[in-house]
This record gives C-alpha cells, sequence and structure tokens, in this order.
C-alpha cells in the first residue's frame, strides 16, 4: 500500500474536526447576528448590514495552508509538521455594512463581544484601513478551531467576492493575474473609487440632515 501524502493526512484531519468547525462557524455568526441587531433595528432604507458565514472547503485549506510554507510546498518527510488547525479562518464571519458610519459603530460593538481576538486589520497600498478583521477561540465551543470575522464596507465587500476567484484563487488559464502589476493597480483603484462613493453619499445625507 503506498504511503499516504501530506494532503491525504490533512484531507483526513479537514473531515475529522469538519464538526467542529461548523459549530465554531454558528457560534460566532450566532454572537455577531445578537449583538449587532440593535444597529439592525436601527437602520435606515438605505443602510444595509448583512451577515455572511463561510466554512472553508477541504481542499482550499490545503491550498490556503500550502501557500504558507517556504517555495509554496509540503516537505513529504515531514508530515506531522502540518495542521488544518494552524489556519486562523476555518471558520470566517463577515458583516458587509453601509454606510461607513455604521460600520465603526458595528466593529465597536463586535471588538467588545470578542475582547480576546486578535486585530488583524486589510489595509490598501497607502496603509489606510480597508476593513476591520479579528481571529481568535471560542473557548465554549472548542479550544482547537480558530475562527476570523471580518466587518467590511458592502461595496468594497461585494467587490471582493469577484475579485476573489479572479485575482486571489483564479482559473489556471488565468495564472499569475494576481501578480500583474496593472491588475493590481485597476484592483487598487476600484477600491479607491468604491470609498470615495461611500464618503460622498454620506457627505450629503449630513447635507440634507
Amino acid at each position: 500500500m503506498p504511503e499516504r501524502t501530506v494532503e491525504d493526512l490533512l484531507r483526513a484531519e479537514y473531515f475529522r474536526f469538519l464538526p467542529e468547525v461548523r459549530k465554531v462557524a454558528w457560534q460566532v455568526e450566532t454572537e455577531i447576528r445578537y449583538r449587532t441587531l440593535s444597529i439592525l433595528r436601527d437602520l435606515s432604507d438605505y443602510e444595509q448590514l448583512v451577515v455572511r458565514v463561510r466554512v472553508k472547503e477541504c481542499e482550499s485549506a490545503i491550498k490556503s495552508l500550502q501557500r504558507r510554507q517556504e517555495g509554496s510546498i509540503f516537505d513529504p518527510d515531514h508530515p506531522a509538521d502540518y495542521s488544518l488547525l494552524s489556519l486562523p479562518d476555518l471558520a470566517a464571519i463577515r458583516v458587509l455594512v453601509f454606510p461607513r458610519a455604521r460600520l465603526l459603530a458595528c466593529d465597536e460593538i463586535l471588538r467588545r463581544s470578542f475582547p480576546k481576538w486578535a486585530p488583524d486589520p486589510i489595509l490598501d497600498d497607502r496603509g489606510t484601513t480597508l476593513a476591520y478583521k479579528y481571529t481568535g477561540f471560542c473557548p465554549e465551543v472548542s479550544d482547537m478551531v480558530r475562527a476570523e470575522y471580518q466587518v467590511v464596507p458592502l461595496l468594497i465587500g461585494l467587490f471582493w467576492e469577484v475579485e476573489h476567484s479572479t485575482m486571489y484563487k483564479p482559473h489556471p488559464s488565468l495564472k499569475g493575474v494576481g501578480g500583474d502589476s496593472d491588475m493590481r493597480r485597476l484592483r487598487n483603484e476600484v477600491e479607491k473609487a468604491l470609498s470615495r462613493f461611500e464618503a460622498g453619499f454620506e457627505g450629503f445625507v449630513q447635507n440634507r440632515e
């Protein structure tokens, strides 16, 4: 019988812990929905707060771990060195908020709800915070599976859903698109334009009040 590869061992680990990952995702999602309920109830017609949950799929988790290794390869002689539990986002929740004033309020509430979670803000090419990201454990559910939640401007979050499949995880025929300087520049320009639109809209609303 051929020896099992690192990928085979990681697949077995994934499905062994999948029920626990799902429980963590449900726990964090439920906590976030509950804590942001006061904001949701107070939204105006044009404001939005959307909560989305994602459990990372098996092959995606393995590739994510592989990208974190030197040379993006696993050492077949040391399979015990690798575990999907080292990933910070097996369970992930994204909170999409519009406009930005609501985003800041949402971030403040959730930071109080998850005080021990580590911040890891998402920055643009100028070092300005685009979105808030935190990682940590839910000890009441699991002390092994880490989770992540993000608080993201809705317009940028929707753009990232497109960008994720076209640049971050493109089809093999588009290999290299994520590293192309022109495409990175265009992506940054889109993010800046969406931020300007949001700021302009908020200014318009404030002038009408």
